[in-house]
């Protein structure tokens, strides 16, 4: 294992490497889209363009709710568009409401940040300096960062060199993750794997089977979650939750977005104890300095929660799920993640001008996806991205298949990419 912080300037590299293909992608039109109306699943643009979207990742479609629209709205006229206090300092009641919600959904002690990279950037030095009281490290930690781990984890690697050694890995492939951590514990840290629990642009992770190796190596897994929000466990609790062995919990630390699937805005992460949730409240220094929170995301949240907390999120998620099985059955395991439990398909492409136009043909036929180039994804292998969602109808997934069997045949384009499924 190198030991040595990597003095190479990552971001102006990747920065120059991208360029030319994201210059392509924004050239296109297919990236900025300027809505002006929406329904449902339905957007129009100020082109005048109508268009079915596979692009927003409210899994849901809570975010268009009467309820939660109302429950912004009681909340901003009540106390304002925000109170731009520190929350050591003053809390309002319906931030109360929803950490109380948000620890039944989340089954621990649950804090609230703007956003779930507002959380990794208070939470991971906190938990890398060894002060939280659940989380004890040996030496120090030695963090164990999947390779397509979010971006919002990946750009603060500078930042968890300051506090132990850095291994990147694939965090699928559960021989590697076993080897990182051997090697950490022979070099006197403390494990911890930083990785995605439904990645944005793959599949699954074998979350279980991660926290079996913290355990055994006295470790912890710090999972994001936020594909995997709501969507999945009783109350929404997601994923990792739903996915853990309840005697390895101790070893998990939850991070859960409320902006995609919950249909609000915001982040969180839960921790075992209140001891724990306290010295986030008081020492993460995002959640101390990192702005008010929106009163219109907070209603909308707990609005949400109460959802959550009820028989109906049952109801939606069944709803998201048939809808899955829809277009797997419509296209088959031509799609990456074909039967896999994300709301999140791909169709792989491999060159990224052969994305760009497919994507474009898609466009014509009055759908909207999301193109994925590097440093998304690895060179030549361009992906679009479906998000498929509760309200989306049998209708609106027909359209799209069709679309895209047409499309590779129009274009005469032929498949490539890895299309990565785990």
């Amino acid at each position: 294992m190198n030991t040595q912080q990597p003095t190479v300037n990552w971001v102006k590299n990747r920065v120059r490497q991208a360029r030319a293909d994201q210059q392509q992608l924004f050239d296109s039109g297919l990236n900025r889209l300027e809505l002006v109306r929406r329904e449902g699943k339905d957007i129009e643009l100020s082109s005048g363009e109508r268009l079915t979207e596979f692009l927003s990742c409210s899994y849901l479609g809570l975010e268009c709710d009467p309820r939660l629209i109302h429950s912004a709205v009681s909340a901003v006229k009540s106390f304002g568009v925000q109170f731009a206090a520190a929350r050591t300092r003053a809390l309002l009641p319906p931030m109360l409401e929803l950490d109380e919600q948000l620890n039944q959904i989340f089954q621990g002690h649950t804090v609230t940040f703007n956003s779930v990279g507002s959380a990794h950037l208070g939470c991971l030095p906190l938990l890398g300096s060894g002060e939280l009281p659940s989380y004890p490290l040996r030496r120090g930690p030695c963090w164990i960062v999947d390779r397509a781990a979010h971006a919002s984890m990946q750009v603060l690697q500078g930042i968890l060199w300051q506090f132990g050694p850095v291994q990147r890995c694939d965090c699928s492939d559960v021989e590697q993750v076993e080897q990182a951590c051997s090697t950490a514990v022979a070099a006197g840290n403390t494990p911890i794997i930083l990785t995605d629990s439904i990645g944005s642009m793959r599949g699954v992770y074998p979350i279980n089977r991660m926290l079996q190796l913290a355990e055994r190596f006295e470790g912890y897994l710090y999972a994001d979650d936020a594909h995997g929000t709501s969507i999945h466990g009783t109350s929404g609790g997601g994923y990792a939750l739903a996915a853990a062995d309840a005697r390895l919990r101790h070893r998990l630390i939850l991070l859960s977005s409320l902006s995609k699937a919950f249909g609000a805005t915001g982040g969180a992460i839960t921790v075992l104890t209140a001891a724990d949730a306290e010295m986030i409240r008081r020492h993460a220094s995002t959640y101390t300095f990192g702005g008010p929170l929106s009163m219109g995301g907070v209603g909308a949240a707990v609005a949400s929660g109460d959802i959550h907390l009820s028989p109906e999120l049952g109801l939606l998620q069944a709803a998201l799920w048939r809808n899955v099985a829809v277009i797997d059955a419509l296209l088959g395991p031509v799609l990456g993640n074909h039967e896999v439990a994300s709301p999140i398909r791909f169709v792989r492409v491999g060159a990224e001008r052969d994305a760009i136009n497919l994507a474009l043909h898609l466009r014509r036929q009055g759908i909207a996806v999301t193109t994925a180039l590097f440093p998304v994804v690895a060179k030549g292998e361009a992906i679009l991205r479906l998000a498929i969602s509760a309200i989306h109808s049998q209708t609106q997934l027909e359209c799209l298949a069709n679309a895209i069997t047409d499309g590779f045949d129009e274009l005469g384009i032929r498949q490539g990419g890895r299309g990565d499924e785990h």
